[in-house]
């Protein structure tokens, strides 16, 4: 027996950076125990993929297709159609956090047979049993599919420890050609990869999808298994840089601890190349975590901690169910800047309901914690109503319609998704200050060697001095800088 996975486009024009994908990777490795054939095509890194879906459905059984909520519905709808135009008899399967959110939706559409929800480890070896002839699909937890006009839902699948699972064969895709892309579109001379050492999060922020679709469960793997593995991958490919992808790495301080102490004598070991990684981190865990265990962390290579901050309003931070409040973050960036740790934080603006002087709170809460730490790193981000959130059911209340089918959804833009509680020259207002304005008025470590390595480094001066200028004074009319700069391409 053989599945064929597919991993669709996670935007048209194809421009962010990748690395290779780890949902499908992690049905992959039960699969191929169980005997199954496994196949995996990225839309994103091999040219030609609608062409190598079809010739290599002539000898599966099953299409697989993994999907979030925006761009990648639209991209994996039309290889549905593809493969059901040429293989009507080969069952399409679906999966991800859209189908798993929307399952009953999902199923409805007449170019997907089945959706697995949550997990789909454990669900897709069964499927297999039932192309086997071995199992009923109503006998399958975690399955919704179409009998006789009608959705069903079989019941949950129960959320496993994933170190029951086998390590992810990442041989099973061409790493190179993940590191050749960011290479070519986006000049990332480092060789990174993404790893995932845990699932889910215990916590409930209002914006996020993950307690819909996994509930408030968090699983880890041991931390001598996360040690062999990554230093393994390390070793494997030359790696410069290992990104956790996990929603919640620091959930267990004892496993961090034996995780970073094993990282440290792997660099030892690995002198003078040694690796850095990165990972998601809570602000009121940066506090509970001691000096000394912020200089293991560091010293194991920890460079970075993702953050998500939201919002410099403690009202907004109470709304979205955050969980701490704006003074956390001034103090952990205080933390970061002691430890020589990046802190890099994602904003998010316009919540439903939220103000536009709650905004400019925001804006002004970014430039503090540039003040305390140059290096500090801000991305802004426009609130978008995905499924299953609480702050999604506001906006409904607040006016906001959301797409009706799997179709509509194809289209469903984070970009470009217009929001009645804040208007398109609100948007720009902010992204002139938050990506502009302040990065030039307190340049981090990268801009200041772009800076110096520039012909034109009297005219980046001139543009750092002047923002500098505007911010102090929380003065944005006539946006000059802003407008010349962009015409000189110099952002």
């Amino acid at each position: 027996m053989k599945f064929l996975l597919f991993f669709p486009l996670t935007n048209k024009d194809n421009r962010h950076k990748v690395s290779p994908p780890l949902s499908l990777l992690a049905l992959a490795r039960p699969l191929m125990d169980s005997g199954v054939d496994v196949q995996i095509i990225d839309a994103r890194v091999q040219p030609g993929y609608k062409e190598r879906v079809l010739a290599a459905m002539a000898d599966s059984d099953l299409l697989g297709v993994s999907s979030m909520t925006g761009y990648q519905i639209a991209d994996g709808l039309e290889i549905s159609a593809a493969v059901k135009e040429k293989f009507p008899d080969k069952p399409v399967v679906w999966g991800g956090y859209h189908p798993s959110l929307l399952d009953g939706q999902t199923v409805m559409d007449p170019r997907i047979d089945i959706v697995v929800r949550g997990q789909g480890e454990e669900t897709m070896v069964e499927l297999a049993l039932y192309l086997g002839g071995k199992r009923g699909l109503d006998q399958i937890d975690g399955l919704s599919y179409v009998r006789d006009g009608e959705v069903i839902h079989n019941r949950a699948r129960k959320v496993a420890d994933i170190n029951k699972f086998p390590p992810m064969r990442y041989d099973l895709v061409d790493v190179e050609a993940y590191m050749d892309f960011n290479r070519r579109v986006h000049g990332d001379t480092r060789r990174g990869l993404s790893y995932v050492s845990s699932f889910g999060c215990s916590h409930a922020c209002g914006f996020c999808s993950n307690p819909e679709a996994y509930g408030r469960k968090w699983k880890g793997l041991k931390s001598e298994r996360v040690i062999a593995e990554v230093s393994g991958l390390v070793e494997r490919y030359n790696l410069d840089r290992v990104y956790f992808d996990d929603n919640n790495f620091f959930a267990s301080k004892k496993r961090v601890r034996e995780i970073c102490r094993g990282f440290k004598e792997a660099r030892r070991l690995q002198a003078p190349r040694r690796f850095e990684w990165f990972a998601t981190i809570r602000p009121s865990q940066v506090l509970a975590f001691s000096d000394a265990d912020l200089k293991l962390i560091r010293d194991s290579g920890c460079t970075k901690f993702m953050m998500g901050a939201e919002s410099g309003d403690d009202s907004v931070l109470k709304l979205i169910n955050k969980g701490n409040e704006a003074a956390d973050v001034l103090e952990a960036t205080h933390c970061c800047r002691d430890h020589r740790i990046q802190p890099s934080y994602v904003f998010i603006l316009g919540f439903p309901t939220e103000s536009w002087e709650q905004m400019q709170a925001t804006l002004d809460f970014m430039k503090q914690l540039k003040e305390i730490y140059a290096d500090t790193r801000t991305t802004t981000l426009f609130f978008t109503p995905f499924p299953g959130t609480p702050l999604t059911r506001l906006g409904e209340a607040s006016g906001f319609t959301m797409p009706a089918s799997l179709q509509d959804w194809a289209a469903y833009d984070a970009r470009s998704v217009q929001t009645p509680w804040i208007s398109p020259r609100q948007k720009v207002k902010v992204k002139q200050i938050a990506d502009f304005y302040i990065p030039w008025a307190y340049p981090n470590q990268l801009g200041r060697e772009k800076m110096e390595a520039s012909r034109v480094k009297p005219l980046y001066r001139l543009f750092s001095a002047a923002c500098r200028l505007r911010v102090g004074a929380g003065f944005y009319s006539l946006p000059w800088e802003w407008h010349l700069a962009r015409r000189l391409k110099l952002t």
